[in-house]
């Protein structure tokens, strides 16, 4: 099964390792990212497209990330809102848009319209909406939460969220859901909804998406070329590729056929995004921060917070540690081969 996720990373550069850890756990299809505030020249991680809005700037606070072999479609989408979006073919088509609304900034039922209207469904519209209503799982209302409210019931749309906390606010030492993710009716039922154990570096929690089989591509249908019987190849498309080929629709067609028949496809899952750094130390590490971070939402205190900092920056020291280490040994091995 397919997994989609949602992120406000709060800083790509400053997580990107994070990043490349998440995605190396949950090999995600699609990654609806918040808050990138990415600088010049940033890549994304190996295996991954990085989209941005259209005309969007490098600053732009919402992007997508696509694993590489998966066929998408662009959506250049009219709005002053940030958002980015992309039709994904998985074994059907699905429309995914990253969305940040700031805390202060106005947003309107119109301006919100605006946006979905453009999408073609099903979709899911993923990201940091900065809305507060119990009816998500958040402690208290506000007015963007009643406007939300009555926009996702007057268009039919579902909230997925199943109650979970997505925000920690480590001034107030206190928890909020203003991550969401809203879907269109025909895909709400194909979808299960879960917070990740860990905040990794941010102060909002990945938020996993899984998509039942019906929208499964795990497996790797692209062409084994290496494996190809081009003799039966060219005698399939001798015989099908001839003057009844009327348009260049039933021309791709027919030579797909030809190639199915003649050419296997690659067996097993999607290569991982490799973490080659990521030790066994790096692993204990990142234990301690999370058995931190679950006693500070047990008990939201002052102590408890810096406790958690602190594991946080065991992490981040042994990370960059096992970094250097790794890179040095690449340095020594090419310095030994010449």
């Amino acid at each position: 099964m397919d997994t989609v996720v949602q992120w406000n990373i709060r800083g790509f550069r400053s997580n990107f390792e994070e990043l490349k850890l998440l995605l190396n756990r949950s090999q995600s299809a699609v990654v609806a990212l918040q808050e990138c505030r990415l600088g010049e020249g940033q890549v994304p991680p190996r295996g991954y497209t990085l989209l941005l809005p259209q005309g969007g700037s490098p600053g732009s606070e919402a992007a997508l990330l696509i694993r590489n072999g998966t066929r998408f479609s662009e959506i250049d989408l009219k709005t002053g809102l940030h958002a980015a979006a992309a039709t994904i073919s998985l074994e059907k088509n699905l429309t995914v848009c990253s969305l940040y609304l700031p805390p202060n900034s106005h947003v309107s039922k119109l301006s919100l319209a605006g946006l979905f209207e453009q999408l073609p469904k099903p979709f899911l519209v993923l990201g940091e909406f900065n809305a507060h209503s119990p009816a998500w799982g958040d402690s208290r209302w506000d007015g963007r939460g009643r406007m939300l409210e009555e926009f996702t019931a007057e268009n039919d749309l579902i909230i997925l969220n199943s109650g979970g906390q997505t925000f920690v606010h480590s001034a107030y030492h206190s928890t909020s859901a203003i991550d969401l993710a809203v879907a269109s009716p025909s895909i709400a039922a194909e979808c299960s909804w879960a917070a990740h154990s860990d905040l990794c570096g941010s102060d909002h929690i990945p938020i996993f998406l899984t998509l039942t089989s019906n929208f499964s591509s795990n497996v790797n249908t692209s062409f084994n070329f290496k494996k190809a019987d081009l003799n039966r190849f060219g005698d399939l498309c001798k015989l099908s590729l001839d003057d009844s080929v009327a348009d260049i629709e039933q021309f791709i067609s027919k030579l797909l056929d030809a190639a199915r028949s003649s050419i296997p496809f690659h067996k097993g899952t999607k290569n991982k995004t490799r973490v080659p750094w990521f030790t066994q130390e790096c692993r204990q590490a990142l234990r301690e921060r999370k058995k931190a971070q679950r006693k500070y939402f047990e008990a939201p205190s002052f102590e408890n917070f810096i406790n958690l900092c602190i594991y946080h920056l065991v992490l981040s020291l042994a990370k960059i540690f096992e970094i250097c280490m790794f890179y040095l040994a690449k340095e020594i091995a090419f310095g030994c081969d010449n």
